[in-house]
């Protein structure tokens, strides 16, 4: 569930979600597998030019709707951003919402993404949907509810967000200019237990709060600690020694809520952080003869990290 840090023991307001919430019944999986491409060799970022590998400067994005906010996935390689897209995905579209890729987001060159664009729904609800890290290297798509559309999520390379082998480097222009969009983004930063070693951390930390003084003030911040199921926290399914937790995110990645300190005279007396916390689980990978198969981890936790993101959204 998730709850707004404060100064006592971190539990001031937690979410309305119940913590037994009935699971619905998954579907099953479409079969069918997206169409084979070669644009990804040689380790490179799938859809992105010998300019744009070469200089990331030369990327080049397009965010066209001014107005609706942003939830931008933001964190490092490999830490969890594209499958909790994908899980979120799943979860939004069996609850009524629609989900559709903002195809002016890159250039029509990039073949990737308007592949990617094209079968966006035979990949996320693929049973090898866990493939699509392979895929996914940028993704822009607006979250509609009865025809209107409430926000956009972005998923982007997380090396351009912070390498842990070039812990100093700039953002390229692309990062840049998201970050300069007037949009309300909700910066949804991703943490995990036992994550490379301290200097990573600590450098990831520096990263987030040189982050933090690029953001407007009417940006909104979620921590989100992936692989929860990981830790000793669960106490079952839903239900997570929130301030065990924190404590363990504290001590891992020291004065990474700092730079999120209320400085409000008055809200600051019981609220210490201007920021959000949600434990958060993608699913279950097995491996397989073709791959690796993917489960969905459970309802509870989609549930909890997207009333955040809309209390984000609208408050």
């Amino acid at each position: 569930m998730p709850v707004e840090l404060n100064g006592n023991n971190n539990t001031s307001t937690l979410g309305s979600t119940p913590e037994a919430a009935p699971v619905k019944a998954i579907p099953t999986p479409i079969s069918q597998t997206m169409p084979a491409n070669d644009i990804h060799t040689n380790g490179n970022i799938q859809g992105l030019s010998a300019l744009e590998m070469s200089d990331p400067n030369s990327i080049s994005v397009t965010i066209s709707d001014p107005d609706a906010p942003l939830i931008v996935l933001f964190g490092p390689p490999a830490c969890g951003k594209t499958m909790t897209l994908i899980r979120l995905t799943r979860y939004l579209q069996k609850e009524g919402y629609t989900i559709a890729p903002i195809r002016t987001f890159r250039p029509a060159s990039d073949k990737n993404y308007a592949d990617i664009c094209d079968n966006f729904d035979i990949m996320i609800n693929n049973d090898n949907a866990a493939s699509s890290n392979d895929r996914i290297s940028f993704m822009l798509v607006k979250v509609l509810k009865n025809g209107r559309t409430l926000c956009q999520i972005l998923e982007a390379p997380g090396e351009f967000y912070f390498n842990p082998a070039d812990p100093t480097a700039s953002y390229p222009n692309y990062v840049n200019e998201i970050i300069s969009r007037d949009n309300r983004k909700i910066w949804t930063i991703m943490v995990e237990p036992d994550w490379l070693n301290q200097t990573d951390r600590k450098n990831y930390v520096s990263k987030i709060t040189l982050l933090k003084k690029k953001m407007r003030p009417k940006d909104r911040v979620v921590f989100v600690f992936n692989k929860i199921d990981k830790t000793s926290f669960v106490r079952h399914v839903g239900s997570i020694n929130i301030p065990e937790a924190i404590k363990e995110i504290q001590n891992m990645y020291p004065n990474i809520f700092i730079p999120f300190l209320n400085q409000n005279p008055i809200t600051k007396l019981w609220k210490k952080f201007n920021c959000n916390f949600v434990p958060f689980q993608t699913g279950s990978y097995t491996k397989a003869i073709n791959g690796i198969t993917y489960q969905e981890g459970p309802q509870e936790y989609c549930v909890s990290l997207w009333n955040t993101l809309m209390k984000k959204i609208y408050g």
